[in-house]
C-alpha cells in the first residue's frame, strides 16, 4: 500500500473512533475495506405487467442502492414492494399519524419493512392547503427489523397555520419481506 493510501486509511479509522466514540478493534486496512462497501438504498421501482388481472397480487421489484463513499454503478437487489394508498381526514390539530398496518388486511401483518420510504400526499380541495410529510420505521421489541410504517401527515393554510378538516389521498411504497416464523 502507498504511504498516501495507508495515511488515508489511518485517517478513515480515526474518523471512525472518533465518530463511534471509543477504539476499533480492526486495523486501518479492514475499516478501509468496510467502508467502501456503505452502500445506502436511494429508490426502489417495479414493473405491472400488462394483462396482470387476476395475477398473483405480488409487487416484486428492484431497491436500488449507491456507494455513499465511492462514485461507483448504483447496486439493485430484487424485493417485494408493497405500494398502500388510503384517504384520510386532517383532525383539528392539523396533522394525523398512521401506521400503514390499518390499511392493509391483518393477515398481512408478518412483515419487516426498510428503506426507502416514498410518500405521496395530496390535499382534495377547492382552496388553498398545502401538506408536510415525514415517515419513520417502526421497530417493535423483540424484533430488530422494523414492523411498520408511520406516516405524518402536517396540513397548513395559505397563511401558514395549521388547517383542519383537510381530506388527504395518500400513498406510500417501501420494500417488505414477509416474516416467516
Amino acid at each position: 500500500m502507498s504511504s498516501t493510501k495507508e495515511t488515508a486509511a489511518v485517517d478513515i479509522k480515526a474518523a471512525m473512533e472518533a465518530f463511534a466514540g471509543h477504539e476499533i478493534d480492526a486495523s486501518a486496512q479492514q475499516i478501509e475495506q468496510q467502508v467502501l462497501s456503505f452502500v445506502v438504498p436511494f429508490s426502489t421501482y417495479s414493473f405491472t405487467p400488462a394483462g396482470s388481472q387476476g395475477g398473483t397480487g405480488e409487487n416484486i421489484g428492484q431497491v436500488v442502492s449507491r456507494n455513499i463513499i465511492l462514485p461507483r454503478p448504483p447496486t439493485c437487489v430484487t424485493s417485494e414492494l408493497l405500494d398502500v394508498s388510503g384517504v384520510t381526514v386532517i383532525p383539528a390539530t392539523g396533522n394525523v399519524t398512521l401506521l400503514i398496518t390499518n390499511f392493509i388486511c391483518p393477515n398481512e401483518n408478518s412483515r419487516f419493512y426498510s428503506e426507502p420510504v416514498n410518500i405521496v400526499a395530496t390535499p382534495v380541495s377547492a382552496s388553498p392547503s398545502f401538506l408536510t410529510v415525514t415517515h419513520s420505521l417502526v421497530v417493535t421489541p423483540p424484533n430488530v427489523s422494523a414492523t411498520n410504517v408511520q406516516i405524518n401527515i402536517f396540513a397548513w393554510g395559505a397563511n401558514g397555520a395549521p388547517a383542519p378538516n383537510v381530506v388527504v389521498n395518500w400513498r406510500c411504497r417501501v420494500p417488505t419481506l414477509t416474516v416467516i416464523l
